[in-house]
């Protein structure tokens, strides 16, 4: 089962609500089409889970990233974290799907970066969630075409 990891800012966003329910609706498509999902803030929300320390956020997300087949990662809002699991990411080889609003600008440098596969550029939620699922069934079929048949 391929994992995927959703990455989004969570600190000090503009209408955190709404990214929270966008990142939670990415992991619920990535589950429809039998992908693992992890979605951070289910569980590391700083603000729902202070007493997680910030190294341990740091192992446990860094973890994931690297063991992960693909990341998904939300660039509507400036952060750290994002930019750190984006490095992590390319670092280890994984493909990432960029998304963020139209209009939007965004620094060249994680737009760059070598594993990426896709930008999605939307207006609304659903959109970005239509045009995702079209770019998540097409890496699925080609990852299929590449694999190398399990060991007997």
């Amino acid at each position: 089962m391929n994992k995927v990891y959703i990455s989004g800012a969570l600190t000090d966003v503009k209408n955190l609500v709404q990214c929270k329910a966008l990142y939670e609706e990415i992991g619920c498509l990535c589950q429809e089409l039998g992908f693992q999902a992890y979605v951070p803030h289910k569980q590391t929300d700083p603000i729902n889970n202070p007493d997680i320390s910030p190294r341990e956020v740091f192992e446990q997300d860094k973890h994931l990233v690297s063991t992960s087949d693909l990341v998904i990662a939300y660039l509507g809002s400036r952060s750290f974290g994002v930019g750190m699991e984006l490095a992590y990411a390319e670092t280890n080889k994984i493909p990432i799907i960029l998304l963020y609003e139209t209009g939007k600008r965004i620094s060249r440098f994680p737009r760059g970066i070598p594993t990426v596969i896709a930008e999605i550029q939307f207006n609304e939620h659903e959109d970005a969630l239509s045009q995702l699922k079209n770019v998540l069934l097409k890496w699925e079929q080609e990852k299929k075409k590449f694999s190398l048949p399990p060991e007997p």
